[in-house]
């Protein structure tokens, strides 16, 4: 087939694998720019029925299986079928099946960057794809039997409006289904088929086995792509890791061999992963539920432990299969990632739609020992410093890296921050110049590896995280100008008011000196001089706090400048000036040079414990990482940006106190003042009320309650039409008023009906010579 290349307008672009028997080669057409990956069998007829019968058995199979997560097959070109016929010697069925271009999962696991296991989001886009696959096959009745990561590609989903190739789509398909076979959840199997490695153990210990083997092959790729590695024995053979895994209890998840060769039964994943806690733990209990040793409990709700079944009356509910459900429960959950600027430690946390910032603050307060009033919570988006009643939710995405930055309001980067560091390479720092086997070496290269790459890791979140803190102080400081500016009106309006007051005050005060000095209603004027003693304290206070705001004004104008100075031109030089990227690199080389390496291909499908390598290349890289590490920590606790920073936040804390206690104190004068002046206003009508009831006449009463012209009063006329009806609060004096005006004109209309007698009388004549009688 090497020799064709042109098949009507399709070209050969490049072999894609080769298997014991056939070959997948990509075709790409000239015109359209379509291409095919066409699956040949490279064998003649010197096959064995059997294999004609699992080439056609998988064809048959891939047409029928119409998952988004199983490898999509396409019509044959006709021209491929003559095209073709010279390579196809067996006359079997071609396959054509979808182009996936971004390779197979193998490959992304050989990664040096994947040498402590794949990124959160990788992880669980995988198990979220082949959980959808395999639950499809056995729905189908259809047992994959060779689950692992070389028959798992990446589908480059087409998303040409981003560039960035780091943030493409990618949907994971099963492909090769070559060992597949129908057959009932109750069926068995007896052919022995699979990779090694990832069969489970019945096919090695018994002749039969049900479709639970793809559950062991799953949980095993699952503890891989969190790892890096497989989690019983990596580094021996299924022969030899076999007895010991049998062993193991339910809760036993991993099995491995110590530095110093002791076996060792583990219910933890490695702490060497990319992923979060909270998800760790979950898939913790769900791969003891896909790595059960018994396949008739393995992936189902039973117990692990054997019981026996005693008659009863009751029938006994059968155990179901639960460990695709259980996933994809597992992967429905949120988990809200942080990132502790002040502590430099990734968290993370399982969150609701009911969970708040103040919640979340109590559980970042118990991990990094900060208290929680303490805490400072910024989104990585909007830079806004978050509220306790804000909801986590409204900032939790899919991406699995931080979603929200943590800070101490004391410090920006707390002192002697120790790092974390994998056991293995601790012993090699302390042991630099010891020599290790090829199983010691293999752990060595990983750890040594991974733990560069996360202290890179922490370094990026780092100057992201302090690069988030410069953006939410400008977003403070603008938040603290509208806030300054709303008191600032409230206290504009409460001079007002003070000015207002005062005027009255000082009118209130001659009057009442005037009073006093010609003797006139001191019996009256006790309550004045209380009120105008109160509004004088009063004003007091408001010229205080118009001086304490006018300092603060200036205060806030000063950190407002500070913070909008560029602090991003010091972070860029910052990390210009320190970086990891010679340290990764040179660990990179250093790890890729072991797996080249004769000791490495020589010993990886051996269990050679004599042979020992010189690890100094990964030793002096860790020791270099960890100098590097404690040099920008130094550096930074004295960095100009760090101390503004530190001084900025500070200083705008204390600003907002300050202008909330003035907002407080702005309502409490203004209700002061306001009071006083209602005390003001009903006293000096509570005075005229007295000054009213005391008039002998309508003209001894101020204008001021009864307002009229003389010349246009007249007799008999209402007197409601001339006063001035006063609003009063005391329903008391307006009583009073209304009374004295009625007894005034009733008082006018006596007045009125005497003179009227009077003109009668003086007409008539009347003897009245008895009235000066002498005895009257």
């Amino acid at each position: 087939m090497d020799d064709i290349v042109f098949i009507g307008d399709w070209v050969k672009d490049r072999i894609l694998g080769s298997g014991s028997f056939g070959i997948v080669v990509l075709w790409k057409h000239k015109h359209t720019e379509e291409k095919l990956a066409i699956k040949t069998c490279k064998w003649g007829p010197e096959l064995t029925a059997k294999h004609k019968e699992r080439w056609t058995k998988e064809v048959e199979m891939l047409q029928c299986c119409n998952n988004p997560n199983i490898v999509g097959t396409k019509n044959l070109p006709p021209e491929f079928l003559i095209g073709l016929e010279r390579a196809n010697p067996s006359k079997l069925p071609i396959l054509c099946m979808e182009y996936c271009s971004g390779g197979d999962l193998r490959q992304v696991l050989n990664n040096p960057d994947a040498c402590g296991g794949l990124k959160e989001s990788q992880v669980r886009q995988i198990l979220s794809d082949i959980r959808n696959a395999m639950q499809f096959l056995h729905t189908n009745k259809i047992t994959h039997r060779d689950l692992k990561p070389e028959n798992i590609v990446l589908h480059i989903l087409d998303n040409s409006n981003n560039n960035n190739q780091m943030q493409k789509k990618v949907a994971y398909k099963l492909i090769d289904l070559g060992y597949a076979k129908e057959i009932d959840s109750n069926s068995v199997c007896a052919s022995f088929v699979g990779t090694l490695q990832y069969l489970a153990p019945e096919i090695f210990y018994s002749k039969t086995y049900s479709n639970s083997v793809d559950f062991w092959s799953f949980g095993l790729l699952a503890f891989e792509i969190i790892c890096g590695v497989r989690p019983f024995l990596p580094y021996l053979a299924p022969v030899q890791w076999m007895p010991h895994v049998k062993k193991k209890s339910h809760e036993h998840i991993c099995v491995y061999e110590t530095f110093h060769e002791d076996i060792e039964y583990s219910n933890e994943i490695f702490s060497e992963n990319h992923i979060s806690k909270p998800l760790k733990s979950l898939m913790e209990k769900w791969l003891q539920v896909a790595l059960e040793w018994d396949p008739k409990l393995r992936g189902r709700d039973a117990p692990s432990k054997v019981t026996f079944n005693i008659p009863s009356e009751e029938k006994e509910a059968a155990s179901k299969v639960v460990i695709f459900d259980l996933l994809e429960a597992i992967l429905a959950k949120k988990i809200i990632h942080v990132f502790s600027v002040t502590t430099l430690t990734n968290l993370a946390y399982e969150i609701n739609d009911s969970t708040t910032i103040e919640t979340l603050k109590a559980l970042i307060s118990a991990d990094t020992k900060i208290p929680d009033q303490e805490l400072t919570i910024i989104s990585t988006t909007t830079y806004i410093d978050l509220e306790n009643n804000d909801q986590v939710s409204k900032y939790w995405n899919d991406s699995a890296t931080p979603m929200l930055y943590a800070y101490g309001k004391k410090n920006i980067i707390d002192d002697n921050i120790e790092p974390i560091v994998p056991s293995t390479v601790r012993r090699c720092l302390e042991h630099p110049k010891a020599l290790y086997n090829y199983k010691n070496s293999q752990n060595l290269y990983r750890n040594g590896l991974f733990f560069i790459l996360s202290q890179m890791k922490i370094y990026d979140y780092l100057i992201n995280g302090l690069f988030a803190r410069a953006e939410s102080l400008k977003h403070k400081s603008k938040q603290l100008l509208v806030k300054h500016n709303s008191v600032d009106k409230a206290l504009g309006k409460l001079l007002a008011q003070k000015e207002m007051i005062i005027k009255m005050t000082e009118v209130g005060t001659k009057h009442v000196e005037h009073l006093k000095e010609n003797s006139i209603g001191t019996n009256f004027l006790g309550g004045f001089e209380k009120i105008f003693k109160d509004v004088h304290d009063q004003s007091e206070k408001t010229d205080k706090l118009e001086n304490a705001w006018a300092q603060i004004s200036i205060r806030l104008q000063s950190a407002v400048r500070r913070s909008n100075e560029a602090t991003s031109a010091d972070l860029n030089n910052f990390v210009t000036k320190y970086n990891f990227t010679t340290i990764v690199t040179n660990a990179m080389r250093a790890y890729n040079a072991f797996k080249k390496s004769e000791f490495y291909n020589e010993n990886r499908s051996k269990d050679n414990k004599s042979q020992y390598y010189n690890v100094s290349d990964i030793v002096r890289a860790s020791y270099d990482c960890l100098k590097l590490r404690s040099k920008i920590l130094i550096e930074m606790q004295n960095h100009a940006f760090i101390l503004k920073m530190k001084d900025l936040s500070l200083e705008l804390s204390k600003i907002d106190d300050v202008i909330t206690n003035a907002a407080d104190n702005t309502d409490k004068l203004a209700t002061a003042l306001t009071t006083l002046t209602d005390e003001l206003t009903s006293c000096m009508w509570s005075t005229i009320s007295l000054v009213i009831r005391d008039a002998g006449d309508i003209s001894d009463l101020p204008y001021s309650v009864v307002s009229f012209q003389k010349r246009d009063f007249k007799i008999g006329a209402p007197v409601s039409s001339h006063y001035i009806p006063h609003r009063e609060k005391d329903s008391q004096l307006k009583s009073l008023i209304q009374e004295s005006l009625k007894i005034r004109k009733s008082h006018l209309s006596l007045c009125e009906r005497i003179n009227s007698q009077h003109t009668s009388l003086q007409k008539a004549t009347f003897d009245f010579s008895f009235l000066k009688d002498d005895s009257v």
